[in-house]
Formats: C-alpha cells, sequence, structure tokens
C-alpha cells in the first residue's frame, strides 16, 4: 500500500512539474504563437527552368527569369 502512495505522489509532482514547466517555456523555433506560415506561388524561370517564388522572379513581356543574367539572355534556353 505504500508503494502505491509513493506512486502517485511521484506522479502528481511530475504533472504539476510539467504544468509549471509549460506555463514558462518560450515558444519553439519556428513556432509563433497566431502567425501563420505564409505562401506564394512558384514560377518558372525561361531560360534554365529553375522554380523560383514568384516575389523573387523577375518578369519581363509576361516572362519569368531567376537572375538579371537569364533575362539580358531573352529567355534563350541552354539544351
Amino acid at each position: 500500500m505504500n508503494l502505491i502512495r509513493v506512486l502517485i505522489i511521484a506522479l502528481l509532482a511530475w504533472l504539476v512539474y510539467r504544468m509549471i514547466r509549460g506555463a514558462f517555456a518560450r515558444p519553439r523555433v519556428g513556432q509563433r504563437p497566431g502567425k501563420e506560415r505564409l505562401s506564394t506561388d512558384m514560377v518558372r524561370c525561361d531560360f534554365c527552368g529553375i522554380h523560383i517564388p514568384a516575389n523573387e522572379a523577375l518578369e519581363q513581356e509576361g516572362r519569368y527569369f531567376c537572375s538579371e543574367e537569364h533575362r539580358e539572355q531573352g529567355g534563350r534556353r541552354q539544351e
């Protein structure tokens, strides 16, 4: 009977410890409460074919490029 009491007290102490630790814990890296991960459309470079986020792509006449060099070459794809 004494062993059961010791186990119950240990379990209760562990639960209290976890609750206190959780109340003061910092959010983990990459887990910001209330902030959702933003997503963006991906586009394909007309020159090399690499996919890049649309907000980082360079656009010219409705075509997308990954760099100024590829845009200057006008989409003449290397095969």
